[in-house]
């Protein structure tokens, strides 16, 4: 049998108040009929464990002085204690003659200040305060700049999005004053919206972790009102990239196509290099050329970042990137004083990744090549190499390794055991050659890697040249505003003279 808990009430929207009524006989030295707090929650039991922490911390005030509490009153004359009889909570003051009833009056209405101020002091101590003194714009920054030390920088501008976007939909409000309504309203827009599930998980899990750390740093003492808000499920029906088939590889790298559209580096190496490591693109755009080097004879590109802790790996170089030119192809660059492995390539918002990216898509999109389902991407390359190393034989530990997949110890009591770290380059070295792509003609696809050295300096002038061109425009923008500013401050200033 559930217990009636006082003082608790729910409003129309669902959300749970703590309801203390002001007895009869003190509204008018409180001033107030009710005090009234949200408990920031829809949940039942939640709220009837915070009403009753309440409602005992209210018991506990002592708001009761007795006649005791106030001898000044009664130093004229110590004999009066037993003429008058006072019993302020039963509403009975009695007195014999005119002066004890003066007295009496003023014993009452000193008794009705300290009621009001017990009150209204202990009742302000026990229910939580509106507002903490800091908006969500001013938190963002402060959580933004600690977590951009943790996270990517990637990860870090969805953080910054979902609460942009989240502000610009409740207001700037005191973080103080958030309540779940808030975080749930945000949600069902987003629903309306028709947003994809793992999409608001996103925002909603950064939405938890900006409120964690503004509870751990003591900003405000609440409940998480981001927490259990995610959709259950979600990453289940989230579509999974496809491995490119035998044909479409045919398609991808057909010689005379391939040649002429892959003029950068990045768009001829990127996807070669990605068929033969299953490496993610951001690993391998940023790759610098100190990452690539032999230990015991066995070439290797040492991946030293990731999406995930396992993403730390050797590489053995395949033998067809070897065969191709691979290595001529970095000594080239290495030898031109570039330090990565694509120069051209500038680190954005999203990486080194986004051009590269972008125009291999462009390139599916070719007739020729006619690829378009929004499921094969060049992560796609990445389920290629898994699936092909499975139908190779490559035991489960060795693929790991390979491509930085996180052990997951519900396929195998054994998978925690395997240290990814400890497994010996040429044992990795068999396992990445037995990747093997028949229908595909490699051999037709090599060509004088000293030749991208023209280009690449290109890119770079061009890059340079477009910044300079970009800071110019934004100075000049500047000091027009700057301008505009003055001469209506000098406007303004002429004005007030007259």
């Amino acid at each position: 049998m559930s217990i009636k808990i006082p003082r608790l009430i729910r409003d129309r929207c669902g959300v749970y108040y703590f309801r203390l009524i002001v007895p009869l006989a003190l509204r008018q030295s409180v001033g107030k009929t009710e005090f009234r707090r949200s408990l920031r929650t829809k949940d039942a039991a939640i709220a009837r464990q915070r009403a009753l922490e309440l409602s005992l911390a209210v018991e506990a005030i002592n708001v009761n002085p007795k006649i005791s509490d106030f001898p000044h009153l009664l130093a004229a004359n110590p004999n009066i204690r037993k003429k008058i009889n006072v019993d302020v909570e039963r509403g009975i003051f009695q007195s014999d003659t005119p002066e004890e009833a003066e007295q009496v009056a003023r014993i009452a209405a000193s008794y009705a200040e300290i009621k009001k101020a017990a009150a209204q002091s202990g009742i302000a101590a026990v229910l939580p305060v509106s507002k903490c003194g800091k908006n969500l714009k001013e938190a963002a920054i402060d959580y933004l700049s600690e977590k951009k030390t943790t996270i990517k920088a990637a990860t870090l501008l969805k953080h910054k999005g979902a609460l942009k976007a989240f502000t610009a939909e409740t207001g700037n409000l005191d973080v103080a004053m958030v309540s779940v309504l808030n975080v749930t309203d945000f949600k069902k827009k987003m629903l309306a919206n028709k947003r994809a599930a793992t999409t608001i998980n996103d925002q909603i899990s950064a939405l938890k972790s900006f409120f964690d750390y503004c509870i751990g740093n003591q900003l405000v003492n609440m409940v998480n009102p981001a927490l259990g808000l995610l959709i259950p499920g979600a990453n289940n029906l989230a579509e999974s990239y496809e491995p490119f088939v035998e044909a479409e590889l045919q398609k991808i790298f057909a010689p005379g196509l391939y040649l002429k559209k892959s003029k950068l580096p990045d768009l001829y190496w990127g996807p070669l290099i990605a068929l033969f490591t299953g490496a993610r693109a951001e690993e391998l755009a940023s790759l610098d050329i100190s990452q690539i080097f032999h230990v015991k004879g066995v070439y290797i590109i040492h991946i030293l970042d990731g999406k995930t802790v396992n993403a730390k790996r050797r590489v053995p170089i395949h033998e067809q990137l070897l065969a191709l030119g691979f290595l001529d192809y970095v000594n080239c660059v290495k030898g031109a004083g570039y330090s990565k492995l694509f120069p051209h390539l500038q680190d954005g918002k999203n990486g080194y990744k986004k051009n590269m990216c972008r125009q291999f898509g462009e390139y599916l999109d070719l007739p020729e090549v006619n690829i378009v389902d929004p499921l094969k991407v060049f992560h796609s390359f990445r389920h290629t190499v898994v699936t092909a190393l499975t139908n190779a034989g490559v035991n489960d530990g060795l693929k790991r390794a390979l491509v930085g997949h996180d052990i997951d110890t519900r396929t195998s009591a054994h998978d925690d055991y395997i240290h990814a770290s400890m497994l010996t380059v040429p044992n990795l070295q068999i396992a990445i050659n037995k990747l093997h792509y028949e229908d595909v003609d490699f051999a037709k696809l090599k060509r004088e890697q000293d030749s991208f050295l023209p280009i690449i300096a290109k890119k770079i002038i061009q890059q340079k040249e477009r910044k300079a061109r970009d800071e110019a425009k934004a100075k000049a923008e500047a000091d027009e505003e700057a301008k505009k500013a003055k001469k209506g401050a000098l406007t303004e200033s002429r004005t007030s003279q007259m």
